[in-house]
């Protein structure tokens, strides 16, 4: 059975919150997968470097399930703070989500366990970057911008028939001219 994806749009900051009410559905077979991607990128303070976790999108979290509908889907925001799982009409409009149908996740191919995105390592030759360890070896190409001060890059990645710009960690450790 051909798996149905789903994107659904929350507030942002609170993917961590959908993620765990929407994975107690599935034991009862309704959803496949429950997604919030992540992405690992350096920061330094207090002197070191240290690498964090960061939410890849802010706002998406993607389901995966058999069904062409979900009741779930009509939940508010005050739903899910609170621990429904009923459709209940409680709240405004701006405080609904929204779940809409969607492709299979293309970041899914980049992740490892743990749909985390972890840290990408290369180099500049002759301006154009070489991804030397990572998820991102053999993506180059998915690479328009990249900060070496702050050891990101910003991907373009298709979604929804659009390209979509990201922001991925890379560390950029040798320029050869």
């Amino acid at each position: 059975m051909r798996a149905i994806w789903y994107l659904l749009k929350c507030p942002a900051g609170d993917e961590a919150d959908y993620v765990r009410e929407y994975q107690k559905m599935m034991p009862s077979g309704k959803l496949q997968e429950v997604i919030c991607f992540q992405y690992q990128r350096m920061l330094r303070y207090g002197g070191q470097w240290h690498l964090e976790r960061r939410t890849l999108l802010p706002g998406c979290v993607f389901l995966s399930g058999s069904e062409r509908s979900l009741p779930e889907a009509d939940m508010s925001v005050q739903d899910v703070k609170k621990g429904r799982q009923t459709g209940a009409r409680a709240g405004g409009g701006e405080n609904r989500i929204s779940l809409t149908p969607c492709e299979p996740p293309f970041w899914k191919t980049l992740c490892q366990k743990d749909y985390l995105l972890p840290m990408s390592r290369g180099i500049i030759k002759d301006g154009s970057p070489i991804v030397t360890g990572g998820p991102l070896v053999g993506h180059e190409g998915l690479i328009r911008r990249i900060d070496r001060h702050k050891r990101t890059a910003e991907i373009g990645v298709p979604f929804a028939g659009q390209e979509m710009r990201v922001t991925v960690g890379l560390e950029i450790y040798q320029k050869q001219i």
